[in-house]
């Protein structure tokens, strides 16, 4: 069966986290993260993985032969402006310079807290100057982000208790 991510996506930016494969629910819901799937755009979650190639050709080579090399995280957010102090954390919290960890749990309906044995992929960032987007007539206030990867990443982290 297909798994469904209209609002079932939790997307957290967190200050602190001991260890990167499993990162801990009090880690991903201490005071300081910052809870973002309210606020990202349903189009503005823009997680890509690019990779390099190693290539692999000698003298006696009439082919060229390759493999897979190194792997970057590139991620930027488009998120809504909020009116109140307390409801634009992402432009407040996530600004330019500030090293955390992005984290993304996919599968299960956004508002269910993180509980141990949930799969999350979880990457180390800095972020980069947030941006606000020009007006448009008939929507809200948007701003944008880049986070950019300062460690390691995992696709597939698991959360402990």
């Amino acid at each position: 069966m297909k798994r469904l991510s209209d609002g079932n996506t939790k997307a957290t930016f967190a200050p602190a986290v001991a260890s990167l494969s499993a990162p801990t629910v009090a880690e991903l819901t201490a005071v300081g993260i910052v809870a973002c799937e309210e606020h990202i755009t349903a189009d503005g979650l823009n997680i890509g993985i690019e990779q390099g190639a190693v290539t692999g050709d000698t003298l006696a080579s009439t082919q060229t032969f390759e493999g897979p090399g190194r792997t970057k995280a590139g991620i930027e957010l488009t998120f809504f402006r909020d009116t109140e102090t307390s409801g634009d954390r992402m432009w407040s919290v996530m600004t330019n310079g500030t090293q955390g960890y992005f984290v993304v749990r996919r599968g299960v309906a956004y508002d269910t807290p993180y509980a141990a044995g949930q799969k999350i992929a979880i990457y180390t960032v800095t972020c980069g100057e947030p941006s606000e987007l020009a007006p448009e007539a008939e929507a809200y206030d948007k701003a944008t982000v880049k986070l950019f990867p300062s460690g390691r990443y995992l696709r597939e982290a698991t959360v402990a208790a």
